[in-house]
């Protein structure tokens, strides 16, 4: 290959991927080291049955995996092969099933693997053999804290577990195959089509996962145990000549197709299956068949096995006693999954957003861990049942009528239909990325959806109930609020804009003309983010939203003076000006203010404090007056920084449950109803009285176990100077805000965007530069010395904060959800990112290629390397590399977020192909990169 290092023509192929069965036709037998039985004894060849044990779904839990383990491509990328291959390139003789096989290694073999081209090692490479050394397991074996913490192992030795599955070449190899005798035939019987067959029923949590269980059991590795030192030994002491793989005597006990004559062998059999499925339960064809026509599954083809069907091979003698029973229970494999494991899994109910219906009989609440809707009689005050929707359901809304209810669902991207008279879901609509907000207009025409990571907002025909139109909005939009006139829908953002570096935020309102459903205006509030909740004044004056605002181009060292992140309202007047006030005082702070709701007289608005816990009632009248009287120049500059004038208008501030969320108005019993998300329970609030006069139990386990602890941490501001704010201030959601922080001791220096929570565990080390090799140093003293600047966290507080961040799921990705093929686009994008030489031939070194320090699943290396990306307030220009996981949602960009999209990193930040080499690319190559990134 040195050769070619200047100018080459690229490989003009596109290899697939053949399976085991293929490469064993040469690699097996002692002609070429018994390579194949070597894996096959492997726990390479068991690495996808694990993905079914218990262990595997905590662990996946830990890793922020929302999917079960063997439906996760990052799950899938170290414990199968072709985890991110399309359907195309997978030969029929393939399967995913197989685990780590020969081609994870050695690369797909359909155009290396002809016995003539594989006789010449050059030709073979020019056709895609690689030859992997002890640097290529490190992408699968580096030490994985979520299987540290749930297996009790602290990693592998690579270079032991090397020795143990080296299969070299002997020097006097040949391709010669084994020659066996042939099967016994039965022409009144099935035929046999192999295990791998009966797993595509038999596979998966339906069917408590039995085609895995079969195969972890010495039953799938009794053929290649043939080939061992122990098993040649053994066939020898009992009078096998020969190789025991070519002895009857053997195979009849060793392997399916001696064991049950069948009427003929189907393709899709392969003899490394060992004892297989059929061995017991009789050739599948039959039975394949007719389950494939929907035919009743208990066709009377298959046998059921008895003690004898055991004894046929088992047979029990005084230095080897065969115990029935015993053995039964140990291959045991019932059709229905142990539930006894996931039942014992606490599950909270985490009420986030709370709507009351029109007639105000009942009210919905989003319970965001037990994915349901809990429904509440208003007139009993008491929870009469809870409707299953999707994963994470955020926000709800009636129709006029109340016949009907929308419930947004997170991790699903859809919206749940509820019918109100059945209590059931009748219809689930496809929305955008993450839907948050959800309201419908007055006359039930429209279902408005923020979507919170797509930066839009879905219009929902209510006739129909299909997307008619998508509306762009700013970034981050998270709710909404129609006007008393029904004419004005006002929706918040929780990102800024994208603005010049190190300059403060701007973030928008996103106005629409609901009698158009067109977007009309998008006012800005200058030095703001985190926009939420919204409420219109009934006689609409003016819309309130809750903001915060966080000093991030102004040193952190600002933290002892109030001025690192402060939280307040803002003011939406008709002509579209902006005010601000701050809810916070001098002495303390008003964190995270999550939702807003106004009085129907008008004369009080209620503001939910998630961070302490709270919620303010705001006098509005005086609201007004405070802010009129400050001259226009001042109500620019210095009133939204101003911590002094909350006391005049805040009445009251009256403490709740846990992280209070979503709130909701009874306006038939002037009553106000409080989600207390990390409480599991609705407060009532008299809006009279402004006193808490009852709190509703929504069923969560009463127990706190370690996560949820961590969880009301992460959420609280107990632990900041001055109760500042929270983990989540800056990681809502568990994700990013989008800006650029001066952290450091050295003032002005080294700013860094910040990073998501989500899926964060296995891509060790932290930080930008990489100097936090564990969360609990990263979240432990560092964050008192550098964010709180108050006493660190307990060691039970930071083990309990550090466990919750590790659950944080990371989203499926709506780009290319789990088997789906790629687009055109995509797929020359990933030809891309995986590329070795350039447009003109160049070969591109190995440490510039996209895929070198960004190798799949987790898409980092896990190391620290210098691109070019240094800057003038950089000390140095080494960064740890990111992971690309969802990457498409994550912006701003590069280190310090001076990348506003995807493209910019390479159109204006590597000038000198240094941070891959693109200056060859052109714009539809490009476009397609980016393309195939967002599916990552």
């Amino acid at each position: 290959m040195a050769a070619r290092d200047s100018k080459a023509a690229p490989p003009n192929f596109q290899p697939v991927y053949v399976g085991v069965k293929v490469c064993a036709e040469c690699h097996e037998g002692e002609s070429l080291g018994d390579q194949c039985g070597i894996w096959a004894q492997s726990a390479h060849a068991r690495a996808y049955a694990a993905l079914h044990k218990p262990e595997a779904r905590q662990i996946a839990r830990l890793s922020g995996v929302a999917e079960e383990p063997d439906q996760s491509r990052i799950c899938l990328g170290c414990h199968a092969t072709a985890a991110e291959a399309e359907p195309w390139e997978l030969d029929p003789t393939f399967s995913v099933r197989e685990g780590v096989q020969c081609e994870k290694c050695h690369g797909p073999g359909s155009e290396y693997a002809d016995a003539a081209i594989m006789r010449d090692r050059q030709k073979a490479m020019e056709r895609g053999l690689r030859m992997p050394g002890l640097e290529g397991c490190i992408y699968c074996h580096a030490p994985k804290e979520s299987h540290q913490r749930v297996l009790g192992k602290s990693g592998l030795d690579i270079a032991k577990g090397w020795q143990s599955i080296k299969h070299p070449v002997p020097s006097n190899a040949s391709l010669s195959p084994l020659e066996r005798p042939a099967p016994p035939v039965d022409k009144t019987q099935s035929a046999l089509v192999g295990s791998a067959v009966c797993a595509e029923c038999h596979d998966g949590a339906r069917s408590g996962w039995q085609f895995s269980k079969w195969l972890e059991s010495k039953h799938a590795g009794a053929y290649s145990c043939l080939g061992s030192t122990k098993g040649q030994q053994l066939a020898k002491k009992r009078g096998v000549e020969g190789d025991p793989r070519t002895a009857t005597q053997c195979l009849k006990c060793h392997s399916t197709a001696y064991h049950v004559p069948a009427a003929a062998i189907r393709e899709s059999f392969n003899l490394f299956e060992g004892v297989g499925c059929e061995a017991c339960h009789g050739p599948g064809s039959q039975h394949v068949e007719s389950r494939r026509r929907n035919l009743s599954q208990q066709d009377g083809s298959l046998r059921k096995p008895t003690r004898e069907t055991c004894l046929g091979c088992h047979q029990s003698s005084p230095d080897k006693p065969f115990d029935f029973e015993q053995m039964m229970a140990k291959i045991a494999h019932p059709s229905q999954p142990d539930r006894s494991t996931q039942n014992s899994e606490v599950v909270y109910k985490t009420p986030v957003n709370i709507a009351v219906s029109p007639n105000f009989d009942i009210a919905l609440v989003a319970c965001e861990a037990s994915n349901t809707v809990a429904l509440l009689d208003l007139d009993t005050m008491t929870v009469r049942g809870e409707i299953p929707v999707g994963r994470q359901p955020h926000d709800v809304a009636f129709t006029p009528d109340g016949l009907y209810a929308f419930v947004s669902n997170r991790l699903d991207d859809s919206v749940s239909v509820v019918d109100i008279r059945t209590k059931k879901v009748v219809r689930t609509i496809s929305v955008g990325d993450e839907p948050h907000g959800l309201l419908i207009d007055s006359q039930g025409r429209f279902l408005y959806v923020c979507n919170f990571l797509s930066d839009d907002i879905s219009v929902v025909d209510l006739k129909s109930f299909k997307v008619v139109k998508t509306l762009s909005a700013g970034r981050g939009p998270w709710s909404l609020s129609l006007s008393p006139d029904g004419k004005w829908l006002v929706v918040t953002n929780i990102y800024s804009r994208f603005v010049p570096f190190r300059t403060e935020a701007q973030t928008e309102l996103t106005i629409l003309d609901t009698s158009t459903v067109q977007v009309v205006n998008r006012p800005v509030a200058h030095g703001a983010n985190g926009l939420r909740g919204v409420a219109w004044d009934p006689k609409q004056r003016f819309a309130l939203f809750t903001l915060a605002r966080h000093k991030n181009v102004i040193p952190i060292t600002r933290l002892l003076q109030g001025w690192t992140i402060t939280n307040g309202l803002g003011i939406l007047w008709p002509d579209g000006r902006i005010d601000q006030v701050l809810l916070d005082e001098p002495g303390e702070c008003f964190p995270d203010p999550h939702d807003v709701v106004i009085s129907p007289d008008g004369l009080q608005a209620f503001v939910t404090s998630a961070g302490n816990s709270r919620v303010a009632v705001v006098d509005l009248k005086k609201l007004e007056a405070v802010v009129r009287s400050y001259p226009d120049e001042t109500r620019e500059s210095i009133l939204p920084n101003h911590l002094g004038p909350a006391t005049e208008f805040v009445l009251k501030q009256i403490d709740v449950g846990h992280c209070p969320r979503g709130l909701a108005l009874d306006k038939k019993r002037g009553l106000l109803l409080v989600a207390n998300s990390l409480d599991d329970s609705i407060g009532i609030i008299d809006v009279q009285s402004l006193e808490l006069v009852k709190t509703i139990d929504l069923g969560g386990p009463k127990i706190i176990t370690r996560e949820r602890l961590g969880e009301r941490i992460f959420h609280s501001a107990k632990n900041t100077f001055h109760r500042q704010f929270s983990c989540a201030s800056c990681h809502p959601d568990g994700h990013v805000e989008g800006l650029t922080y001066d952290i450091e001791d050295d003032i002005g220096v080294n700013p860094v965007d910040n990073r998501t929570l989500r899926g964060i565990l296995d891509t060790s080390p932290f930080k930008w530069e990489g100097i936090n090799p564990t969360l609990s140093r990263q979240c432990g003293t560092r964050l008192a010395v550098f964010f709180t600047r108050i006493q660190p966290f307990t060691p039970e507080e930071l083990t309990a904060l550090d466990y919750y961040i590790c659950t944080i799921p990371l989203a499926p990705n709506r780009h290319r959800p789990v088997g789906a093929p790629l687009t055109p686009a995509q797929r020359r994008g990933r030809a891309i990112f995986e590329r070795i030489y350039t447009n003109d031939g160049r070969l591109i070194p190995p440490e510039n290629r996209c895929v070198t320090c960004h190798p799949p699943p987790l898409y980092t290396d896990r190391r620290s390397h210098d691109v070019g990306t240094k800057m003038k307030l950089d000390r140095h220009g080494v960064f740890d590399t990111p992971q690309l996981l969802n990457i498409y949602n994550s912006a701003p960009y590069l280190h310090n977020g001076i990348a506003p999209t995807l493209e910019e990193i390479w159109t204006v930040h590597n000038p000198y192909d240094t941070h891959g080499v693109t200056n060859d690319l052109t714009k539809d190559q490009l476009n397609d990169l980016i393309e195939y990134l967002k599916t990552l």
